[in-house]
């Protein structure tokens, strides 16, 4: 019975932390800082996969919003919303997005910051399209879906 006992111990921790999928956690821009339609600036991140740039640059089109693109290390303008970005990817058989996250600054002060966790496990789920993975997080970020949403959509 212990022999038994603890193979079934071992076997419901694998099945838990294999199991754990990707997320997405945090808040949207508050609603009176995008009542002010201030300009949107997106910070490129030198060190984050091109494709992120391009997946965020792609949302703020497609949803109607003007943009432009600054270097980073750029100061930011207090009066225009400031989005900066960091992406991580990892190797399991395959490329994927292992952890991101987004943050937006107006008036000198940080507003918002939404981020995505895929953990290295043996959920398969965690292989799902970067892109997608990004415009969720966008959608979170300018307040179209909860982050509970969100991750379910993953």
């Amino acid at each position: 019975m212990g022999k038994a006992f603890k193979l079934l111990v071992i076997f419901g921790v694998l099945m838990v932390t294999g199991c754990a999928g990707p997320r997405i956690t945090g808040s949207a821009i508050p609603q009176n800082v995008l009542d002010a339609k201030p300009d949107i600036i997106s910070i490129d991140d030198d060190e984050t996969r091109q494709g992120f740039q391009q997946a965020v640059e792609g949302w703020l089109a497609s949803n109607g919003l003007i943009y432009t693109v600054a270097p980073e290390n750029s100061l930011h303008d207090p009066d225009k919303l400031t989005i900066e970005y960091e992406g991580v990817w990892r190797w399991d058989m395959a490329l994927y997005l292992s952890r991101a996250h987004l943050e937006a600054f107006y008036k000198g002060q940080r507003v918002s910051k939404v981020s995505f966790v895929a953990p290295n496990s043996l959920n398969t789920n965690k292989w799902g399209k970067g892109e997608e993975r990004i415009h969720l997080m966008m959608d979170v970020l300018f307040g179209k879906k909860s982050s509970s949403d969100a991750t379910n959509d993953l």
